[in-house]
């Protein structure tokens, strides 16, 4: 397993090619708290998509009960990619100043050539 930083300038690209890839896709979003550990926000359920903007980022899911959830992490300030040795990507972790490492975990593997070559 590899884990590699993702460049700021490019994860507005990423995210969007992640969001048309993974919708509809199973995903599950853990929280790491200093004082709780990993803690499973949203788990298994259909992601919706990821989004940036100047103020945060934004992971949505529709959970089969049909609500909307959204996770949003304000204030970014890295955002690293999990991969396995084939190039698959598992996971993103977010890390931010005023929130917990967000983890972000793709039930189904994504090849790494299918994202913006600035990912790999």
């Amino acid at each position: 397993m590899q884990t590699h930083s993702l460049p700021a300038e490019a994860w507005k690209t990423t995210f969007d090619s992640l969001s048309r890839i993974y919708e509809g896709e199973t995903a599950s979003l853990e929280v790491l708290r200093d004082d709780l550990g990993a803690q499973f926000e949203i788990e298994s359920q259909p992601f919706r998509g990821i989004s940036f903007d100047h103020d945060g980022i934004e992971l949505h899911f529709t959970p089969r009960d049909g609500r909307h959830f959204v996770h949003r992490i304000n204030h970014p300030r890295s955002v690293q990619i999990e991969q396995r040795d084939d190039g698959f990507i598992v996971a993103f972790a977010i890390d931010s100043d005023d929130d917990p490492r967000a983890v972000l975990r793709l039930s189904s593997p994504l090849a790494s050539r299918l994202l913006p070559s600035s990912t790999a």
